[in-house]
């Protein structure tokens, strides 16, 4: 039971905007792998593309807090979940977009290329 404050009544855990099955992360979760399987099927330098999700980076001195990492020899992407929940732009209200511009991002850093082309393949 959770306490009452001020005499306004007990207080009620609040509705997660985020709330599915599994809370955030399988939300995230479910992101990125939808992401990253759009990338593979769109673009052959990505079809070998593996990614994985982390709550947060290891802390690397004299580096800010990074969003993402990549492995050219693996063709792997890591997500960290935290800070991409946490840091993105508060006035986008879809947080899937955070979520999809960091794996767009990563991607594009994996192969050399901008974020927009993955966004806008030619035809």
């Amino acid at each position: 039971m959770q306490r009452d404050r001020h005499g306004r009544g007990l207080r009620r855990p609040l509705p997660s905007r985020l709330s599915r099955s599994g809370g955030h992360s399988s939300f995230f979760q479910s992101t990125v792998e939808q992401t990253c399987e759009f990338l593979r099927v769109t673009f052959e330098e990505l079809e070998s593309l593996r990614w994985r999700v982390e709550d947060v980076p290891p802390l690397i001195e004299n580096e800010g807090l990074r969003r993402y990492s990549t492995n050219r020899e693996t063709m792997t992407i890591t997500l960290y979940r935290i800070p991409i929940e946490r840091l993105g732009k508060h006035r986008i209200p879809d947080p899937r977009v955070h979520i999809e511009q960091a794996v767009l991002s990563a991607a594009a850093e994996l192969i050399d290329k901008d974020p927009w082309e993955l966004i806008h393949p030619e035809d």
